[in-house]
């Protein structure tokens, strides 16, 4: 006998534990559900029986710090091969001897193979976070179903077949659902955190630029306090970029 989950409103079996739609753990059943109206926006997920986080794991910033640091070759090797671009233009034109432009080619493309090498460490270095994990585990079954649908509507598979795959392929695929959700809804958690740092260190940066204008800061002290705040707002700012565009692709 289905039932109306009372975090979405979608109608579900009456022995499901998680809610296939939006991850909500589900109550107890009851014999009567209530009748609510079925909305088509997707609520947000809800994690039940969770203190809400107030650090982003060790392990999850050492990843975010990889791959940021990988977008910083990245940034750096564009503007490298732009310039290599501009040298060998140059070349083609004749606007300067060859011997002249191998001095500035030459020591570029060695700085460009150092940085692939380093990029190529790091990303071996590169680990899955547990909602990319649960992501593709959740699209592997979502897979099945459908191929399953497709040789059904082929005729290349038994009915009791169909039925026993239908339903163990859609149990699981609830089940993986709920544990995606929650790992979004983690996931998430540790983006505002971070979200947060990198305002602070944005916010200590307009303070100290007005404190330096206004004669309270030291030139030498100004210099050096803004170099290493701006080096954190950058790998703040980065990190904040990574999770934002991994959670977007999932």
């Amino acid at each position: 006998m289905p039932r109306i989950c009372s975090n979405c409103g979608q109608s579900v079996k009456d022995s499901a534990k998680f809610c296939k739609y939006c991850g909500a753990k589900l109550g107890p059943s009851v014999s009567t559900p209530v009748s609510r109206p079925v909305t088509t926006s997707r609520a947000v997920p809800v994690v039940p029986d969770r203190e809400p986080v107030t650090e982003v794991p060790a392990e999850v910033l050492r990843q975010l710090e990889a791959r940021s640091e990988i977008m910083s070759l990245e940034e750096e090797e564009t503007e490298l091969l732009k310039e290599l671009e501009k040298l060998d233009k140059e070349l083609e034109q004749g606007d300067r001897s060859i011997a002249e432009l191998e001095k500035e080619i030459k020591p570029l493309q060695k700085k460009i193979k150092a940085l692939k090498a380093r990029e190529k460490k790091l990303k071996a270095k590169v680990k899955e976070f547990n909602f990319e994990k649960a992501g593709k585990e959740r699209h592997r079954w979502k897979d099945r179903i459908e191929k399953l649908e497709g040789l059904k509507e082929e005729g290349k598979v038994r009915e009791s077949v169909y039925l026993r795959l239908q339903e163990e392929y859609k149990k699981n695929q609830s089940e993986t659902d709920a544990q995606y959700q929650e790992q979004v809804v983690i996931a998430r958690e540790w983006l505002a955190l971070l979200k947060a740092q990198y305002k602070a260190v944005r916010d200590e940066l307009s303070l100290l630029d007005a404190r330096h204008s206004v004669g309270e800061v030291k030139e030498t002290d100004y210099k050096s306090r803004k170099t290493k705040l701006e080096k954190r707002s950058k790998v703040l700012g980065h990190q904040v970029e990574i999770f934002e565009t991994v959670l977007r692709d999932f």
